[in-house]
């Protein structure tokens, strides 16, 4: 009988190392997981803007600065795009703001010095991506209206003698006034000379 009781107290005994161990095991891994876990950080609201500006291209490079209103996080990195490649990296001021130096050519446009891109006349339009305050994507577009100088007028100064170039309706204006001039003269000097005329008295005959 003691043998017995023996065993079962040893068998007993084993069963509760077992399931000791085994809670353990399970309170080691819950205090891992929680561990490891991380809560849910809030996540930023995106923001967006847009600025516009009109450049006449003439045969002279036209530069603006163009600034946005939506701020960057402050001294972060900011990707500038055109037509879908990146053709600046600029660094935002402390405030999180942005400039842009944009030159138009015939028609190109070269932003912050670099290389000239094909532009068209009309709308072209210039992004900045990166990220504010928040952590959340900010997107600061560009709009460049690029438009066509006027054409000059066809009466154009020579450069021989300096004057205004006649065309043929000059030259017939010309002509009709020196014979209305040569017209009026000769109707002048009928009427001054039959004038004359109607005037003399005969003398008379001795």
């Amino acid at each position: 009988m003691l043998q017995g009781r023996g065993t079962k107290i040893r068998v007993g005994g084993a069963v509760a190392v077992v399931l000791g161990a085994s809670g353990l095991l399970f309170g080691a891994a819950s205090a891992a997981g929680a561990a490891g876990s991380t809560s849910p950080s809030s996540s930023g609201t995106p923001t967006s803007c847009s600025t516009s500006t009109t450049i006449t291209v003439t045969n002279t490079p036209q530069t603006v600065s163009l600034g946005e209103t939506c701020a960057f996080s402050p001294n972060s990195s900011v990707t500038v795009s055109y037509q879908g490649s990146t053709v600046a990296t600029v660094t935002s001021d402390s405030s999180g703001l942005v400039t842009l130096s944009i030159t138009a050519t015939d028609p190109h446009l070269a932003i912050n010095g670099g290389t000239p891109q094909t532009a068209v006349f009309g709308t072209n339009t210039i992004t900045a991506s990166g990220t504010n305050s928040s952590g959340a994507s900010n997107t600061a577009t560009f709009l460049v209206d690029l438009q066509a100088a006027p054409a000059t007028s066809s009466s154009t100064t020579s450069g021989s003698t300096g004057g205004l170039a006649f065309t043929g309706a000059d030259l017939a204006a010309l002509i009709a006034a020196a014979l209305a001039l040569v017209l009026f003269g000769t109707g002048v000097v009928l009427y001054t000379r039959r004038r004359r005329d109607e005037t003399e008295v005969p003398t008379p005959s001795v």
